[in-house]
């Protein structure tokens, strides 16, 4: 290309930063697919079906040289059957990330996500399990996806005022009734407070058992003279800066019920956002994992000891539960809330590091990764070393979809997939699948 047409093509971006485009089918990442001249456009703020006009987000000067652009809608021009009214307006244009389906109906919200993930698995080559089984289900009693979140991290600009980040933005922008999250976070009233100097971002927890918590986050934030807000009750406060953090009031944990246990986690530390997933994360896991009595079982990336107590109770007191955890603080309070199980050990280290020094093997693994996933090396190992069940636990179709994939160049086949919508408004996806080792179709 000349550098006349290289010009020319950087002003026809330029100008093309709005385009009206028909939008088709869903994207991973909460977005919808278009086309313009050629080049795909993934849209936010859309539906399938839709007929917008839409900002393009890329720089001009990059445009005309991209794969493809982003853009955020601006004008509706003809309505999808899936749109109805946003249920949080601050999500919409140039408003806040994290509620990139607000404005979609919930039934159609599980649909666009059953598509997404099937067509994730299908992409990735897993062929073991009829991917047309594969539904994206409800969680129980979740009728308008509303109040479901009790983890909330909140941005904070340089003048002090609390939000959240746009989508694909640095820019910290407000909140409003931020319907998303618990009542017991809304009430804290953190989007009409001015934070104190130093304060980089606020943690806000509701958690099932006890008050609310807020953590302050600054590398330099002082404590020293901290003022807690009236409308913050009784709820626990820390700050947490580059020395570590310091509690206010309270010890900088908070309590989860799951049935009749209790579980002790840090007050930044990882729980499952949606206020059941925990129960019911617990009971998919416990029928799908089946360790055997007086049997072994791992629990990998085991955060503070959820799936590692279903396991417990599964071996009985002559089994052996082994939990590990790369967080140290996380692996130390597994340990003391599993205090009362002794055939449960827990161990803090790197989840592959320690599955490849492991000599023996074990009857049956629960592991929930991160994002991320378990990777490739870590499921050829757990193929080699498990003789019953994997039972993987995921919030991320991608990975998920190119471990499975691992598994079954191993060997083992995907026996059973249950998906929850346990992230209403948002495009996230939490599953379980249950793999077993023999021949794949």
């Amino acid at each position: 290309m000349s550098p006349d047409q290289d010009h020319r093509h950087a002003d026809e971006a330029g100008a093309a930063r709005h385009l009206t485009l028909t939008v088709g089918a869903p994207a991973a990442g909460g977005t919808f697919v278009a086309r313009h001249e050629g080049r795909v456009v993934f849209v936010r703020g859309t539906a399938p079906g839709e007929t917008v006009t839409a900002r393009v987000l890329e720089d001009p000067s990059e445009a005309a040289s991209a794969r493809f652009w982003r853009a955020e809608t601006v004008d509706v021009l003809e309505a999808g059957l899936d749109r109805v009214p946003t249920v949080w307006p601050e999500a919409g244009v140039d408003g806040v990330g994290g509620a990139e389906w607000a404005h979609i109906a919930l039934p159609a919200q599980r649909r666009i996500a059953t598509e997404v993930m099937q067509d994730l698995l299908r992409r990735a080559g897993v062929t073991s399990y009829p991917l047309e089984d594969v539904q994206v289900e409800p969680a129980p009693h979740d009728m308008d996806g509303l109040g479901w979140r009790t983890r909330v991290r909140f941005a904070v600009d340089e003048h002090g005022r609390v939000g959240m980040r746009g989508w694909r933005s640095h820019e910290v922008r407000e909140v409003g009734d931020n319907p998303l999250a618990a009542q017991a976070i809304r009430d804290l009233g953190l989007g009409a407070w001015t934070a104190p100097p130093g304060t980089e971002a606020v943690d806000a927890v509701a958690p099932s058992a006890g008050p609310a918590s807020v953590v302050l986050i600054g590398r330099e934030l002082d404590p020293a003279g901290l003022e807690v807000p009236q409308a913050w009750g009784d709820a626990d406060v820390s700050v947490r800066t580059a020395r570590g953090l310091v509690p206010l009031r309270g010890d900088g944990t908070v309590r989860e019920r799951v049935g009749e246990r209790l579980f002790t986690v840090s007050a930044t530390g990882f729980w499952q956002v949606h206020r059941r997933a925990a129960e019911l994360l617990s009971e998919v896991v416990s029928d799908a994992l089946r360790a055997p009595r007086g049997g072994s079982a791992w629990d990998l990336f085991g955060g503070v000891g959820l799936f590692a107590a279903v396991a417990a109770d599964q071996v009985g007191p002559d089994g052996q539960v082994l939990t590990v955890e790369g967080n140290r603080r996380a692996s130390v309070l597994a340990a003391e809330n599993l205090q009362d199980l002794p055939q449960v050990s827990a161990a803090t280290a790197d989840v592959t590091d320690w599955v490849r020094a492991r000599k023996g093997g074990v009857d049956c693994v629960v592991l929930d990764p991160p994002r991320s996933g378990a990777g490739v090396e870590l499921i050829g190992l757990l193929t080699a070393k498990v003789r019953r069940r994997i039972v993987y636990v995921s919030c991320e179709p991608s990975t998920l979809a190119r471990d499975l994939a691992a598994a079954e160049r191993a060997g083992w086949s995907v026996v059973d997939v249950r998906a929850f919508d346990l992230f209403p408004h948002t495009h996230h996806i939490e599953s379980v699948t249950v793999l077993e080792p023999g021949s794949t179709r």
